[in-house]
């Protein structure tokens, strides 16, 4: 056993394992912990009964003044959402692949999940070498050849390991141990408490539990804590980091709270346990800018349903797309080629935004499991007061009737009468027309400018092309298919 003097004082690090189901994430995580927390390794009574990770597991083991916890994510396409709630809480992530089948399309979704959300460090496990017939080398080529198309390039740290033979663990220990060693982690200490909650539950005769990392801040006994956005609040009977009694906690530390006066049933992933609910807001609307992941080839239209990961929790949404002209923002009706775009996003219920830490992770989770789901991430701009206002434009189509004309040339198809003629006029052109001058006749036509020098190429018949630009109201997406 650790005495718990020395467990206050290790150094916290949380690493993410990631991979393709049944790559063996979770026996690697067994090989290397020490220490088990209540919510460990394929807790979940689904897990243990269906033989996957379905939801986050926690453990821990120590390398000389680090404590390390490993978040064991599910490898399920379906369960994709649960690993990437994970991103938020880990420094660096260990992907693992399975040496007889290579990188699989879970990896890839993980590899491009933990890009988008900015994290840096990785190491890669090739397991199950005991059922490998291959070179150990050659393969490891093959997948520093995979990896030199993402941002982590080719000369990243791999280990090859059996977990069922517990081969090859030294060397991954030693690497983990030279890869914490160089991570620039700089923790919160002085700022209000914020704690993103993982698991909640009760215990008999001791109350409400709730656990999670500590993201910014320090807790101490005694000290009260609201749960947003349930709005509840209770008081912090004890701390536990892995089992062991402490009587304060600081950021970058796994912790288990009692709380005293809480009813754990209204408490859900996603929220977060605070001192001060001012750093945080709550809305259903959010201005965003996107960066898109170039691997992403489906399109994004202006009302595409979206999967939108906060935090450790994920909700479902639509999408917007706009471009500005004029501080006009533009209804984009398609993001095309754009990697980087900017848009309104209007979710089916109410989040929770920390203030300070606002990155999303955009998916297509409706998508089916062979192809990339997810989209990139994006990055909180503003969060709408009012109903956002934007812009788009109306063509109308006419073509030329008469090419001679003393003011210019003579179009039809603008308007349909004579009154539609006079509501038009003065009104700009596409190129290489100008502008709208006069009615002509009592149907509709219309004298139009010509740029200077086009006028010897236009020809009867020839477009003429109105673009008219209009405000709308954004709304939820039914409604606007009715308004446009």
């Amino acid at each position: 056993m650790i005495a718990i003097s020395k467990i206050e004082n290790k150094t916290s690090v949380h690493i993410g394992l990631f991979g393709h189901i049944d790559s063996g994430k979770t026996a690697i995580a067994a090989r290397l912990s020490e220490i088990i927390s209540t919510a460990g390794i394929d807790a979940h009574p689904q897990s243990k009964e269906r033989g996957i990770t379905i939801d986050l597991g926690f453990t821990s083991f120590i390398l000389e003044d680090f404590l390390i916890t490993l978040v064991d994510g599910p490898g399920h396409a379906d369960l994709i959402k649960i690993s990437a709630s994970s991103i938020e809480i880990i420094d660096c992530a260990i992907v693992v692949i399975d040496i007889n089948k290579g990188a699989q399309v879970q990896t890839g979704e993980h590899i491009i999940m933990i890009e988008s959300l900015n994290i840096r460090d990785i190491i890669v496990v090739l397991n199950k070498i005991d059922l490998f017939r291959g070179n150990i080398d050659d393969e490891i080529k093959k997948i520093r050849v995979f990896f030199k198309s993402t941002s982590f390039g080719p000369n990243i740290p791999i280990y090859a390991v059996s977990a069922k033979e517990n081969n090859g663990f030294n060397e991954l220990k030693k690497g983990i141990l030279d890869k914490i060693k160089d991570l620039k982690i700089e923790r919160d200490f002085n700022d209000p408490i914020i704690i993103p909650i993982d698991h909640h539950f009760s215990i008999k005769g001791r109350g409400a539990v709730i656990t999670g990392t500590i993201l910014k801040g320090q807790v101490k006994l005694n000290q009260k804590l609201d749960i947003i956005p349930v709005n509840i609040s209770g008081r912090v009977k004890s701390i536990q980091i892995f089992h062991y009694n402490v009587e304060s906690a600081k950021a970058g530390d796994r912790v288990g709270l009692n709380l005293k006066g809480i009813e754990v049933k209204k408490i859900y992933r996603g929220c977060y346990a605070t001192n001060d609910t001012s750093q945080f807001d709550q809305s259903n609307i959010l201005e965003i800018e996107v960066n898109s992941n170039t691997l992403f080839k489906k399109e994004i239209y202006f009302g595409t349903q979206v999967h939108v990961t906060l935090g450790m929790y994920t909700t479902v949404g639509n999408i917007y797309p706009y471009y500005e002209i004029d501080g006009k923002k533009i209804q984009l009706d398609s993001k095309a080629n754009k990697k980087n775009f900017r848009a309104f996003l209007w979710l089916n219920e109410s989040v929770v935004i920390s203030k300070e830490k606002s990155v999303l992770l955009l998916s297509r989770l409706d998508l089916p499991p062979t192809t990339l789901r997810i989209i990139g991430s994006a990055n909180l701009i503003t969060i709408p007061k009012e109903t956002p206002t934007l812009y788009k434009f109306k063509i109308k189509k006419g073509i030329i009737q008469t090419p001679e004309h003393s003011q210019g040339v003579i179009c039809k198809g603008l308007a349909k009468s004579l009154e539609g003629a006079k509501k038009i006029i003065g009104r700009r052109l596409e190129s290489p027309f100008t502008k709208i001058i006069s009615p002509f006749g009592t149907k509709g036509a219309v004298i139009i400018g010509v740029e200077k020098d086009a006028k010897l190429d236009i020809k009867k018949g020839d477009p003429v092309i109105l673009k008219e630009i209009r405000s709308f109201r954004l709304k939820p997406k039914k409604d606007l298919y009715l308004q446009n």
